[in-house]
């Protein structure tokens, strides 16, 4: 399902002595099945822009389409709930919006309010609990007796629960270590693969979008700024210091290996694991 933004604005409390303009103009293309990093200085509009992919925010002027559902500015009839079945969004701290008693009946909420039967519900609950590496047991415990890191595998499965084929994540590892992180990031980056899904990922990590994205728009000031595969991003270090961010930490080691060595080395992939094999390989005189 593709997505195609056209000339999106949106403005805060119009009208009023507080008027504020969060998006300039955005018009932007997401393929069907891609991983897109979505990166950006606080206030640069990213939670801004993913909540319109949902509905939860109407644009001020311009259109959104997804797949055959289209909307724009002006539009009062529209019925978000199918939309809604098809975008799912993982918020920052998603266990705060745990309320149910069992988490199988948390994780049976979405479908049931979809239409599914109870019996159908308890199936899908069963397997998105599998599918987010909680035991079998936890179904009948109350989420609120679990650790925190099982709180937000428990909500993630609500939201995976309705089957969504785009997937947005809201700096879904906020106050996670760097061991949990690293594990919600890969059961994200899996169900991309697994699923055909596509992903959306809002992140201050410049690490996280160099793993995984296989596009990058940056925002900066209520616009896109960049957009380009990583290579493309990473080798612009002025340019993202203007919008006061940084290259991951192997782009830096990278520049920094050239400039005492004199050896000039592309990456097309960011890891701690492809720049050692890169600088192994230089070492050596060129053999891996």
């Amino acid at each position: 399902m593709d997505i195609k933004i056209r000339q999106l604005e949106h403005r805060y409390m119009p009208g009023s002595p507080y008027e504020r303009l969060a998006l300039k103009d955005i018009s932007l293309d997401i393929s069907e099945g891609t991983f897109l990093a979505l990166i950006g200085h606080t206030g640069s509009g990213k939670s801004t822009l993913i909540q319109h992919l949902n509905g939860l925010l109407k644009p001020s002027s311009g259109s959104i389409a997804m797949g055959d559902t289209a909307w724009a500015a002006g539009d009062k009839k529209m019925d978000m709930k199918p939309l809604r079945k098809k975008v799912g969004i993982v918020f920052q701290y998603p266990e705060h919006q745990l309320f149910e008693e069992t988490v199988e009946k948390d994780i049976m909420f979405g479908p049931m309010n979809f239409g599914e039967s109870e019996t159908e519900a308890k199936e899908r609950a069963k397997e998105m609990i599998s599918l987010v590496g909680l035991p079998e047991e936890v179904s009948d415990k109350s989420p609120f007796d679990l650790s925190g890191g099982q709180m937000r595998r428990v909500a993630i499965a609500g939201v995976l629960a309705m089957k969504p084929d785009v997937l947005i994540l809201d700096e879904p590892t906020a106050g996670l270590d760097p061991s949990g992180r690293n594990e919600i990031m890969e059961l994200f980056y899996n169900l991309h693969h697994d699923r055909k899904l596509t992903t959306i990922l809002v992140t201050h990590s410049m690490e996280d979008a160099a793993k995984y994205a296989d596009e990058i728009v940056v925002m900066h000031q209520g616009k896109v700024f960049m957009k380009g595969v990583p290579a493309e991003i990473f080798q612009q270090e002025e340019k993202l210091k203007q919008a006061s961010l940084d290259v991951p930490e192997t782009v830096e080691f990278l520049h920094k290996w050239q400039a005492a060595s004199g050896e000039r080395h592309e990456l097309s992939e960011f890891t701690v694991a492809s720049l050692a094999k890169a600088l192994a390989s230089e070492w050596k005189g060129g053999v891996s």
